[in-house]
């Protein structure tokens, strides 16, 4: 893939500073490609804001929309062998002093630069004045430092719509929709132990599968409680409502549109309240300071015996050594987790059971993430630079560009 993106951007044309004109429909449908075509064959900026692109392996490339893009934009493909290459290429004089924009729509989990986390810490501080927007794949941003972006009056705009389906549709963004579907596997897997079912038909030990009889449920009828009522949490119940589930749902400030859309959903307003009536918890709300072990033994404690735990937003909302204890002392039942405490490391009492599910944070992982991650930051920048000033799906707010 990086070498699709070598070659698609190589010839990118370099010319004078962007001239406002109103922003090319959003990537849509055929029809609506045709009409961005058309903009930029009409469009002739006098200066290109320079990109600073981010690649990884596992880029979902679209060389006819990159042909377009690459009218409006000099891009520079980032190749650092370490974030402190990237903090001297900034300096003046450096190769990326006077970048407009970085773009990172790789997932941050994917090589070769997973471990290159440059937007928190002292690695702000150096970004150029230039530098306006960033641009990221993926919905989560706990990695990134958001309020000292901020401070720098730098835009940051993740990608919240763009997996829901491969994770949880509709209008949805396609993040949501992507990782709504894993949830509802491991909300499956959680009653079903289909996990061990595997483990015993691939080790030989058939008939041991057999003793799920007694343990495993059907989600029907049983109560879901939703931590966090976002897209994906929306999109996760619409998928648990067609298997018979009654969804409960718990949030900070109670989702009146999201109700209307769903239909028969209970609200709750404290944490303490759903956690005792849920026979499965579904985590799948922002990790922040105030989230962090959101459940832990306190909260176990509160929960019905024989209890299922889900989570696919970020592994340490979840206590794990609590939840070992309360997996030991069947308050849980079951759990599936796509993400973990401190992945990539798992806990070692979770990986050698096998009445457990894990993923290695995967929920977003599908080719239709990848294009649509790209997409999605795309459309920021061009709201950005050629539209209204205002990127579409921006994390923080910065103010109307001049």
């Amino acid at each position: 893939m990086l070498t699709l993106l070598s070659a698609t951007l190589r010839n990118l044309g370099h010319g004078p500073s962007s001239t406002r004109f109103k922003a090319p429909p959003p990537l849509r449908t055929r029809r609506n490609q045709a009409q961005r075509r058309t903009y930029i064959a009409s469009a002739m900026p006098s200066a290109l804001p320079t990109v600073l692109y981010i690649p990884s392996i596992y880029t979902e490339h679209e060389p006819e929309e990159w042909e377009s893009f690459s009218k409006f934009f000099n891009v520079l493909i980032y190749d650092c062998q370490t974030p402190e290459e990237f903090i001297k290429r900034l300096q003046p004089g450096g190769q990326y002093h006077t970048i407009d924009a970085i773009m990172r729509p790789s997932w941050l989990k994917a090589p070769p630069y997973q471990n290159h986390h440059l937007f928190r810490g002292q690695i702000v501080d150096h970004f150029p004045p230039s530098l306006k927007i960033i641009v990221s794949g993926g919905h989560g941003y706990d990695v990134v430092d958001v309020d000292r972006l901020t401070d720098r009056g730098i835009w940051f705009c993740n990608s919240p719509n763009t997996c829901t389906e491969a994770t949880g549709e509709g209008s949805f963004p396609f993040e949501n929709l992507i990782q709504a579907n894993t949830v509802l596997y491991l909300i499956l897997s959680a009653y079903r132990y289909f996990t061990f079912a595997e483990h015993c038909i691939r080790s030989g030990k058939y008939a041991e599968s057999r003793r799920l009889g007694p343990l495993a449920e059907d989600p029907s009828g049983q109560i879901l409680g939703i931590i966090g009522l976002g897209h994906i949490g929306v999109a996760v119940a619409q998928r648990v409502q067609a298997i018979g589930m009654q969804v409960h749902y718990y949030s900070p400030t109670r989702k009146l549109t999201a109700e209307r859309k769903l239909g028969g959903v209970v609200y709750h307003q404290s944490l303490e309240s759903i956690l005792s009536v849920a026979d499965c918890i579904c985590l799948s709300c922002p990790y922040t300071p105030r989230t962090h072990h959101m459940l832990g033994t306190k909260e176990f404690s509160v929960m019905k015996n024989g209890v299922r735990i889900v989570n696919i937003a970020r592994g340490a909302l979840i206590d794990e050594e609590a939840l070992v204890e309360a997996i030991d002392n069947g308050r849980v039942a079951a759990v599936g987790l796509d993400v973990h405490e401190h992945e990539p490391e798992v806990h070692p009492r979770l990986k050698e059971n096998y009445m457990t599910t894990l993923l290695p944070h995967i929920g977003v992982c599908s080719k239709t993430s990848w294009r649509n991650f790209e997409r999605n930051c795309r459309e920021n920048l061009e709201a950005y630079f050629y539209g209204d000033g205002i990127p579409s799906t921006p994390v923080n707010h910065i103010g109307r560009k001049n």
